[in-house]
Formats: structure tokens, C-alpha cells, sequence
């Protein structure tokens, strides 16, 4: 996971913008974003060879380049109010679930 679709110049900084226990919907926001021609990665950081999704023993984290940021959580913010997608992960910056964001 985390094949760069677009060209990102090789000492750009990414920034983490997107932490899921759910490798599904890593890879969806990833597709979704490249789709935005923004490009993402997505750091796979479970640490075991069984298909678990519990909190912190599969955890997907999402990079992007820091210019692309608040375009990013902007796209994502305004999925999950179209009802494009739902979400179980929250932002990196955060400590709300992003299905919480819209309940505030």
C-alpha cells in the first residue's frame, strides 16, 4: 500500500492527516484523494499477519504532502457531509472520530 499516482518532489514534506483501524477505508480515502489529485500515502502499521481491525493493532495512518493538507481534510469533511462516505478513523490532529465532527 502507499503507490504515489501523482509526481511529489522527493524532499517535500508529508504530514500525517488521517488515522483508521479500517485498511478498507485507508485505501478508499487514499483512491478518493488521488482522485482530488492529491497525493497520498498510507503507512501500514499492523502488527499482526491476521486480518485484525482493533484499535491500535491495525492502524492505518495517512500521509500527504503539507501543501495539500487543508485541502484534504476539506475534501474529507465535505464527503462525509454529502454522505459520500462514513468514517470510523479520526484526523491525525484530533481526538474525535470524524463521524463525531458533523454531531458537534
Amino acid at each position: 500500500m502507499g503507490v504515489w499516482n501523482i509526481a511529489v518532489d522527493k524532499d517535500e514534506e508529508l504530514v500525517e492527516i488521517f488515522v483508521t483501524p479500517s485498511p478498507i477505508e485507508a485505501d478508499y480515502l487514499r483512491l478518493y484523494l488521488e482522485d482530488h489529485e492529491i497525493p497520498c500515502f498510507v503507512r501500514d502499521l499492523r502488527v499482526t499477519p491476521y486480518p485484525v481491525h482493533a484499535k491500535n493493532m491495525s492502524e492505518q495512518r495517512l500521509y500527504v504532502p503539507l501543501r495539500d493538507v487543508e485541502k484534504a481534510k476539506a475534501l474529507i469533511i465535505q464527503a462525509m457531509e454529502d454522505q459520500e462516505i462514513t468514517l470510523e478513523g479520526q484526523f491525525a490532529d484530533e481526538d474525535a472520530p470524524v463521524s463525531n465532527l458533523n454531531n458537534s
